[in-house]
């Protein structure tokens, strides 16, 4: 039988476990390059299936997991854009982000339909403080689209903006705003909706300049394989132009 003495290891004294900056890592690690979203979980299936807590928000991984973020969260509104979304049919989602386009315009009166899978709205590029990520919050809903027109105050606003919507305020950059959450009662139907006040934290965490400008970028000139796909679907429909 062997004499061996294990001596414990104290693992607070190994060299470094890694080659490579971490954020090189977290680039390796992300999915297929497309923006996560930002969600508020009500009644879906993410509360259903018991991942996360009702009135809460949460940014989907997968179908079977996401980030739970808690009930309130701050985040900077950098950039906007509109959106309209058919999910009737998974296999080929039809997006536009043309409000002219025929295909918005469809999308925009189907949703007004009970259960219609469509939605329609104003979509943000936020930074999420908690997550430290980019984040699209789209505002697709009834409820959302109403609270969304409180976000547009705390994009940035140039003089030439403000001149040219002769709005009464001063310049400023983006700032930083808190979304929480209410319940809503209306007849049968019990649900979270968004609301939107000023946040009181200042930022610490924001990104690198060079990051923002690239997620804005991108973010505004949406891939041009997906507005193609748009293109096709309204031609092989059948509607008329």
């Amino acid at each position: 039988m062997s004499n061996t003495v294990l001596v414990p290891v104290d693992f607070d004294q190994l060299p470094s476990t890694q080659i490579g900056s971490h954020d090189a890592f977290d680039d390796l690690a992300k999915g297929g390059g497309f923006l996560a979203r930002l969600q508020l979980c009500s009644k879906d299936k993410y509360v259903t299936g018991g991942f996360i807590t009702a009135g809460h928000w949460g940014i989907p991984e997968s179908a079977d997991e996401l980030v739970d973020l808690g009930k309130s969260i701050d985040v900077i509104p950098l950039a906007r854009r509109p959106k309209a979304v058919d999910l009737n049919d998974k296999e080929a989602i039809s997006t536009s982000y043309d409000v002219e386009s025929t295909e918005f315009k469809r999308i925009r009166a189907k949703a007004a339909t009970k259960n219609s899978g469509c939605m329609f709205g104003p979509s943000f590029l936020v930074y999420e403080r908690s997550s430290c990520r980019f984040l699209e919050y789209f505002c697709g809903s009834v409820s959302a689209r109403q609270e969304a027109k409180k976000i547009y105050p705390f994009l940035a606003h140039t003089a030439e903006d403000i001149a040219a919507r002769n709005l009464n305020i001063e310049p400023h950059g983006t700032l930083p705003l808190t979304l929480n959450n209410k319940l809503m009662k209306k007849k049968d139907w019990i649900y979270h909706v968004p609301v939107v006040v000023a946040c009181s934290t200042p930022f610490t965490n924001s990104p690198p300049r060079k990051s923002i400008i690239q997620e804005m970028e991108r973010f505004l000139n949406p891939q041009i394989a997906e507005l193609k796909k748009v293109e096709e679907n309204e031609g092989n429909s059948g509607r008329a132009r």
